[in-house]
């Protein structure tokens, strides 16, 4: 004791701890002003000699504890003090200053209390234990599941959304459960399906261990799929994040795609990269940044100077001379100093343009990149960094987060959530009232549609209700999905926020392209048929009338192939918008593919549809000019009423088809209602169809020749050969029912080879002056090999190609008349002559004498049939018979049958003709015959 009394009272005062002394008997025997000081207790009162009882008694009356609570403070103190133990205990005084107070019993008998004001520690470690209380509540609480493991790859902690995410048995998932217990468990349970719990377990732990940072997709046995990232931690253990991605990967296909080949990028990027500290010494470079340079890797080590690195440069020649060093490092450093970025563009010396961008990063170091612009890409931005700490995970989140208390009041939200609302950080921060929030919200336009009041009460009301989902449209268009979720006991809320404005978008766009057709908008086959089955269901249940009309483009393929696709797609287009003028709002216009078009109609029928399919071929055969361009096109139609024609969709689309067809047989230009014999005459045509195959194998196909004659001389030339068919079951099938389809077929083209070979081989044994004409088919042209074909027939029938001729339909040219004159002059180097037949019949016969030299022009019997009866049909002949011979082509008129017709048009100026005056189609036996009588010179020889 007389060791603490011999302390000196100055130092003593000095320190910033309370002391005081007390002896034996609980007398004061040593204080310092601090002691009085932390208690508020008077230096009059608190002196040398006074009992601990005493100085209890005094700092009860200064107010430090109750005076009611002094008994129970004085032996509680007192029963401490006898045991002669040290101790220690805090006291909160009512200021708010809470003390600790260090009693050390003293060897004397005596003991020493040593007291400290912890206020400060005890504010901290409160603060601390709130702030620990929210991570917890957003660990709890937050949208992915979380987990940790130790080194020895047990679970050190989990929350609720990393069991159900992967759904887990919470009873045998725990803290404690290795994590190959955990992947047995899954696979257990129907997940991972193929893949064993070991080889699951080695490929995971693997990717784990490996410290592959990269996301890895698990799939439940429900088809739900799950993303996790697990990082490595420094003692061996790691973390895995988890969530459920099934609802979002498809929405995010095309941002994974980017994602793919923005990694792809980075690895074998075209850029150079240089990582400066603020000092602008580099700190790291990539490989194509000394590419760009042709820098040596030592001449670019970590901690070169960036006017090193240009000076080097310089030196190899990249840049000249003159490179304003300075210049440069004075912008950079005012640009950096304000945060902003710097972009340069140089010319090299080389001729190539680099750009490069100097961006300051916040911790003053500063990024640069070096693109080579000449053939300008575009680049990719490096997606941002990885953050550790809690707060830079949520403001990194994709999603917008807010934690709401009890009186929904903000506990924290990242940057995220105010970027999506457009909303001030000076009004969104931890403590202000989400009332306060709407009302902020509503001001900026974010709800244009409801006040402030009606928001608030709405939400509070649906919060009532529990955990919920609930989408916000705001005033810019976006579509903000909000995800509620209760906190434990009896805390608030934790909500996320996701712009699905895109998915949204993206849904309806495919909802849209999935049933209607992209070039006209119109609907779709799909959808038509939903509209007709809805429609002729209604019929079924409640009566009435729907009339179907299907609809097909009059020579489309024609303005296609003449005047390009684009020109085909804008008479679509036109064809498209007249039928919807046409129609009713209420009638289902679609196009069902090509030119096909097809209209759903109610109301009274037949007689709607029938006022429609006039207006309709009325209007689309007056087409405008497209792009300076006459087209020529109409639209024939076929009806289908309903219930009167079916109630099947099938059936009813297939009648409509047949009155189509009925109608394009009719001659185009007009529609037709289906009739019941209608499906008869297709079972007939289909009949024709199967018999037509099968006569060519079974021989029934005849040439029949007919003659003819040069005007002049009256000398035969040759023989024109006809397609004659002798059906075992039909008998004589006329041309006119035959080729038709033969051509729709295909069918015209091996019977087609048949006639050129069978002509060829037969005149063959003619004289050599008498040549041989045979009709080629457009379907012919389209087919491929055709001048092969016409060789290889020459050369089987020895046959001189001067002596044949072939004769050629403007039809054929219309539909692709490029190509076909392309194959004419491959014929014509052959040496095979051509003739244009039916001369005068189409609108484009003019311009293609110019696109080929043709040896003959053959005027159609229709103009040479009416001579004598019509003028105009007089004029005509004349008119192509002057014509050829301006062009010193022979003209050859068809269908001569009268003494009356040949003098007009050897008067015309024709200079062949050939018809029944002088004799019908005879077989190739009478062909001799015919020759010996009408060939004076062959007479001759």
């Amino acid at each position: 004791m007389s060791a603490l009394l011999a302390l000196s009272q100055a130092a003593l005062d000095g320190v910033a701890e309370g002391v005081c002394v007390y002896d034996a008997d609980n007398r004061v025997v040593l204080f310092n002003r601090r002691y009085l000081e932390l208690f508020d207790m008077s230096p009059d009162v608190i002196r040398t000699g006074i009992t601990y009882r005493q100085v209890l008694e005094h700092s009860a009356s200064r107010g430090n504890f109750p005076t009611d609570r002094f008994e129970q403070i004085w032996r509680a103190r007192a029963e401490l003090l006898s045991a002669r133990k040290p101790f220690s205990t805090e006291q909160a005084l009512p200021s708010g200053v809470v003390m600790t107070l260090n009693i050390q019993p003293l060897s004397d008998g005596g003991w020493l209390t040593v007291c400290d004001d912890i206020t400060r520690r005890a504010k901290l470690e409160s603060a601390l234990r709130v702030q620990t209380e929210r991570i917890e509540h957003a660990f709890a609480h937050m949208s992915h599941g979380l987990t940790m493991f130790d080194r020895d790859e047990r679970m050190i902690i989990c929350n609720s959304q990393y069991l159900e995410v992967y759904g887990f048995d919470a009873g045998v998932i725990k803290p404690g459960v290795s994590y190959r217990e955990i992947v047995e468990h899954w696979v257990s349970r129907g997940n991972a399906s193929g893949v064993s719990a070991e080889q699951l377990y080695d490929m995971q732990m693997s990717e784990i261990r490996g410290g592959n940072s990269q996301p890895t997709f698990l799939t439940r046995a429900d088809g739900r799929v799950v993303q996790a990232i697990s990082r490595l931690m420094p003692n061996g253990g790691w973390v895995t994040a988890c969530e459920d991605v099934t609802e979002r990967l498809r929405a995010e296909e095309a941002l994974k795609r980017q994602n793919f080949l923005f990694d792809a990028a980075l690895e074998n990027m075209a850029n150079g990269l240089c990582v400066y500290d603020e000092h602008f010494r580099l700190l790291v470079c990539n490989s194509n940044y000394l590419k760009i340079y042709g820098l040596a890797p030592h001449e670019a080590k970590p901690g070169t100077h960036l006017s090193d690195l240009i000076r080097t440069v310089m030196g190899h020649g990249v840049y000249p001379d003159d490179f304003p060093i300075d210049a440069l490092f004075e912008e950079l450093r005012q640009r950096l100093s304000q945060m902003k970025d710097l972009t340069v563009q140089r010319r090299m010396c080389d001729g190539r343009l680099l750009a490069v961008r100097y961006r300051p990063l916040s911790d003053g170091n500063c990024v640069a990149t070096y693109e080579d612009i000449t053939e300008r890409e575009r680049a990719h931005e490096e997606l941002g960094e990885q953050y550790r700490r809690f707060d830079a995970a949520l403001n990194n989140m994709t999603q917008g987060l807010v934690m709401l208390d009890s009186n929904l009041h903000v506990i924290v939200c990242n940057r995220r959530y105010i970027d999506m609302y457009r909303l001030s950080p000076d009004v969104v921060k931890p403590g202000v009232a989400m009332r306060e929030i709407m009302e902020h919200s509503c001001a900026i336009g974010n709800h244009p549609t409801t006040t402030p009041q009606q928001l608030y009460d709405d939400y509070v009301e649906k919060l009532r209700r529990g955990g919920h989902i609930l989408h916000r449209h705001l005033g810019d268009g976006r579509i903000i999905k909000l995800t509620h979720r209760p906190m434990e006991h009896g805390g608030g809320w934790v909500i996320t926020y996701e712009d699905v404005t895109e998915h949204r978008k993206a849904e309806a766009r495919v909802a849209h392209m999935a049933q209607h057709d992209p070039l006209t908008d119109l609907s779709n086959r799909v959808l038509f048929r939903e509209k007709m089955s809805g429609g002729l269901a209604e019929i079924a249940a409640r009566g009435g009338k729907m009339a179907v009309l299907c609809l097909d483009l009059d020579n489309f393929k024609t303005v296609n192939d003449r005047l390009g696709h684009a020109i085909g797609d804008q008479l679509l287009r036109w064809v498209a918008a007249r039928i919807r003028e046409c129609v009713g709002e209420n009638d289902t216009v679609a196009r069902l593919g090509g030119d096909e078009f097809a209209v759903l109609q109610r109301g009274p029928q037949p007689q709607s549809a029938e006022q429609l399919a006039r207006r309709l071929v009325e209007v689309i055969g007056h087409p405008p000019p497209l792009e300076s361009h006459v087209i020529h096109t109409g639209v024939s139609v076929g009806i289908a009423i309903a219930p009167d024609d079916g109630l099947d969709p099938d059936e009813l689309m297939k009648c409509a088809d047949l009155a189509l067809y009925q109608a394009k047989a009719q001659g185009r230009g007009a529609y037709e209602l289906f009739r019941p014999e209608m499906e008869a005459q297709a079972r007939a045509r289909h009949i024709l169809e199967n018999d037509l195959r099968c006569a060519l194998e079974a021989g029934e196909f005849h040439l029949a020749f007919q003659p003819q004659i040069r005007l002049g001389t009256g000398e035969l030339t040759g023989f024109e050969a006809l397609l004659r068919w002798n059906s075992a079951a039909r008998g004589l099938v006329s041309p006119a029912d035959f080729i038709p389809i033969a051509e729709e077929t295909g069918l015209i083209v091996p019977l087609g080879e048949w006639v050129l070979r069978t002509a060829c081989a037969t005149a063959a044994g003619w004289p050599d002056n008498i040549k041989i004409a045979v009709n080629l088919s457009p379907v012919q042209f389209r087919a491929r090999g055709l001048v092969a074909m016409v060789t290889s027939a020459l050369a089987a029938a020895g046959l001189d190609p001067k002596r044949l001729e072939l004769e050629v339909t403007e039809t054929a040219l219309l539909q692709d008349d490029e190509a076909t004159v392309a194959i004419l002059h491959q014929l014509r180097k052959l040496g095979v002559r051509v003739s244009l037949d039916d001369f005068g019949v189409g609108y484009s016969s003019l311009g293609y004498l110019r696109k080929f030299p043709f040896d003959t022009i053959k005027i159609d019997r229709s103009f040479v049939g009416s001579l004598g009866e019509s003028h105009e049909s007089g004029a005509i002949v004349r008119t192509i018979a002057s014509l050829g011979a301006n062009l010193g082509v022979e003209t050859t008129a068809e269908g001569v049958e009268t003494a009356e017709q040949l003098e007009l048009v050897r008067q015309a100026g024709c200079t062949a003709v050939q018809g029944f005056y002088f004799s019908k189609p005879c077989s190739a036996g009478d062909v001799g015959h015919i020759i010996e009588q009408m060939n004076p010179v062959h007479r001759v020889a």
